[in-house]
């Protein structure tokens, strides 16, 4: 995403924030390593969590948790 997607970042950021505190399970593909989807500045910290979350998602222990509605 280039610093002119950043509505796009941030809807993809609010959806993973979603996602994570619902405990949902995600798959994700991209064309790139998910480290350099977002190359603006503006929203780098917001990327850097949301990076975090989608790394923690991986985890076995996230994996074990109940989808919550």
């Amino acid at each position: 995403m280039t610093p002119l997607m950043e509505s796009e970042a941030r809807r993809f950021i609010a959806l993973v924030d979603e996602f994570y505190e619902r405990h949902v399970k995600l798959v994700v593909s991209a064309d790139a390593p998910l480290y350099e989807i977002y190359q603006g500045e503006r929203l780098k910290f917001e990327f850097q969590r949301c990076l975090s979350r989608l790394q923690e998602m991986q985890s076995e222990e996230y994996l074990k948790r109940s989808h919550m509605p």
